[in-house]
């Protein structure tokens, strides 16, 4: 089902730039502030092409992207390869973690053929932006994170030994340390395309780069008269990544709600106590342990009423279809995400579906400490907290067929740009 192939990757020339001044970020989570950092960082950074400040910023990373081949910063690889990948870092108590995957190209498929499948809902103006930077520069510079099921861990045996050997990069990021290799024996390329072939693909992360790639291979295809489905244009860049392995983290994304016209925060405290086990505790710290001790609908969460920390436990499940009145199939009205965001944000804060999709109330953070002094600070009138979701509710709801909510998993750590790019054109 799932189509993958090798391709000649571009990479930084590392005889010419340090390749810890050029990464960068995913372009979707570099701020103003952070993007005039890494342009003062180093000339050939690649936020350049990924999002430039110029008022034309696609042009601008085309004419960089062209000028940086043509003096040989970046180099295309001579040989179709797929690119380990493993990155290692540290949880929040310390323990050292590997994530290992592969990067390849894998066909575009519509979602409805069940080949490829997201599991969270996108918006359009993002689908817009990297669409200009697609026909612009013809590549694409940021892999979609998927991730795949293979519980006996077959590829791992193509992969492995890979991993013995000096990786073309090794290079330390905001404490993940990211290493790359070089695969090209065709045998181990052509035992990982065939294991792959009957998977289902589940995007972790990059649901906009994936549909620009269809909107793109579309526009492609209405241009090309000799269209044969085996251009570049049919596949786009992703790592993939085993649900089974052991590196493969999920942590929270937290809601921090602003400008409401009326906030009342002991009056939500009360009308929550009608279906919630509320307790209040003295430290942000003693809030999530209490979070974490239920397995299921539980949520912490401060307020601008109060100095203390609340924690609101479902008190019984079986209310569940009373407070989610939408239409939703079962795999998606279990998930804590949708009770906080039908319930308590919709119905209870009254910020609509659109405006939690306009992000007009409502941002999203993943430090628990940023979260607290937003609040106490005055910017913003309450922030909720939510119990990380599991690997087993993202598979369930994307071979349903369905999506989650925006923000509705993080997968750690962010890929990085600018350890490998590709061309979707010749």
């Amino acid at each position: 089902m799932a189509t993958i192939r090798a391709f000649r990757g571009i990479r930084y020339n590392q005889m010419k730039v340090t390749i810890a001044n050029v990464v960068a970020p995913p372009y979707d989570v570099i701020t103003a502030e952070q993007q005039n950092g890494y342009y003062d960082k180093d000339p050939f950074n690649v936020v350049r092409l990924i999002l430039g400040r110029e008022e034309n910023r696609y042009g601008a990373a085309a004419k960089t992207y062209d000028e940086w081949q043509k003096n040989d910063a970046l180099l295309r690889d001579l040989t179709p390869s797929i690119y380990p990948l493993v990155q290692t870092f540290k949880d929040a108590v310390g323990k050292e973690i590997r994530r290992k995957g592969f990067i390849a190209l894998c066909r575009l498929e519509e979602f409805e053929k069940k080949i490829v499948l997201p599991h969270e809902k996108t918006l359009s103006k993002a689908k817009e932006d990297r669409f200009k930077l697609f026909k612009a520069t013809q590549s694409n510079f940021s892999q979609v994170f998927s991730l795949y099921s293979d519980a006996e861990k077959q590829i791992d045996h193509y992969l492995d030994p890979v991993h013995s050997t000096y990786p073309v990069i090794d290079v330390e990021f905001e404490g993940v340390r990211n290493q790359l290799w070089q695969l090209s024996e065709a045998s181990s390329i052509d035992g990982i395309a065939k294991l792959m072939e009957p998977k289902q693909v589940l995007i972790a992360d990059g649901h906009h780069r994936y549909e620009t790639g269809l909107a793109y291979r579309d526009l492609m295809k209405s241009q090309n008269l000799n269209h044969t489905g085996n251009e570049l244009y049919n596949y786009i860049m992703m790592f993939f990544t085993n649900l089974d392995d052991e590196g493969l983290v999920i942590f929270p994304t937290h809601r921090v709600i602003h400008s409401l016209r009326t906030y009342d925060g002991a009056k939500l405290v009360t009308t929550l106590q009608q279906h919630f086990d509320v307790q209040i505790y003295p430290t942000p710290q003693m809030m999530t342990d209490a979070m974490k001790r239920h397995t299921k609908f539980s949520y912490g969460f401060v307020s601008s009423h109060s100095t203390k920390y609340f924690v609101a436990s479902l008190k019984d499940e079986s209310t569940l279809p009373v407070l989610v009145r939408d239409e939703l199939p079962g795999e998606v009205k279990g998930l804590d995400v949708v009770l906080l965001h039908n319930y308590i944000l919709r119905d209870l804060l009254g910020i609509s579906q659109e405006a939690q999709e306009k992000k007009l109330n409502i941002h999203y953070l993943q430090s628990v400490h940023q979260s607290v002094d937003e609040v106490a600070s005055g910017a913003s009138q309450i922030a909720f907290f939510i119990n990380p979701t599991k690997i087993e509710q993202v598979r369930a709801v994307c071979k349903s067929g369905n999506t989650m909510p925006q923000k509705s998993t993080f997968f750690f750590p962010k890929l990085i740009s600018g350890l490998v790019l590709n061309k979707m054109a010749e």
